[in-house]
């Protein structure tokens, strides 16, 4: 009868440790499926906490970016407001400039006009143009007034050009006239004509305005001059007919 209790005892007591056991098997899975959700929830913490981490450093550097542009700005505007005084007193003296080379622009044009006017009149109708198409300018807002100046001394510098070149072109001898010649300009001191046969030439009297016919002998002189401008010969010395003071008159 003991044996029996015994063995009962110590059956009830293996099935008791097989319950205990099992219990603790599953206490065990439901605390590592607990952990395995706890870990996946800090997972996700870390993940988010790095991503504020990142926007944070970056919205740190764009901060001391700012500052620094800002500290830059601050320094350009100091050094602007110095440097308004100078500004002020320089466009005054660039208005007073302005009142100042208006007048002188239309003097200069107005005497090109006069010189034109007055000159031997070689290339009288490119050069009278000239001037009126600087007059035009003149009038023209559109055109800024450095290049309105840059045209006027352009100008100038072709009628200075005229003093040392030696030029021929050929033309009608006068507007509406049949008889065409070639002009020869000897720098501005004296411009002569000759016939296309070659037979005959003259000078320009600028003190009466009128044109005087050579004898025959200079004609080979006028045609020689003539070849040089064209540079159908080599450059050399010209004995060419003047004007006196007392044959102009």
């Amino acid at each position: 009868m003991r044996k029996t209790v015994i063995s009962t005892l110590l059956l009830f007591s293996t099935l008791l440790s097989a319950s205990s056991i099992d219990k603790m098997v599953d206490e065990v899975g439901s605390a590592n499926k607990n952990g395995a959700n706890t870990q996946k929830k800090i997972n996700v913490y870390v993940d988010e906490s790095d991503k504020l981490f990142d926007e944070y450093s970056l919205l740190s550097k764009e901060l001391n970016e700012q500052k620094l542009y800002n500290k830059q700005l601050e320094l350009f505007v100091s050094t602007q407001k110095k440097e308004i005084p100078k500004l002020q007193t320089q466009l005054k003296e660039i208005v007073q400039t302005h009142k100042k080379i208006i007048p002188l622009m239309f003097e200069m044009v107005n005497t090109m006009d006069k010189l034109v006017a007055v000159d031997s009149p070689f290339l009288h109708n490119e050069r009278t143009q000239r001037v009126n198409n600087l007059k035009s300018y003149l009038s023209n807002s559109d055109i800024t007034m450095s290049e309105q100046f840059r045209m006027i001394m352009d100008s100038y510098k072709i009628e200075y050009s005229y003093a040392r070149t030696l030029e021929v072109y050929r033309s009608k001898f006068n507007e509406g006239d049949s008889k065409t010649v070639d002009f020869l300009r000897v720098g501005r001191f004296a411009f002569y004509y000759q016939s296309l046969d070659l037979q005959e030439s003259g000078i320009y009297d600028l003190d009466n305005k009128r044109w005087i016919t050579l004898e025959k002998k200079y004609n080979q002189d006028i045609t020689k001059a003539i070849k040089m401008a064209r540079k159908k010969i080599a450059p050399d010395f010209l004995t060419l007919p003047i004007l006196s003071a007392k044959a102009g008159k």
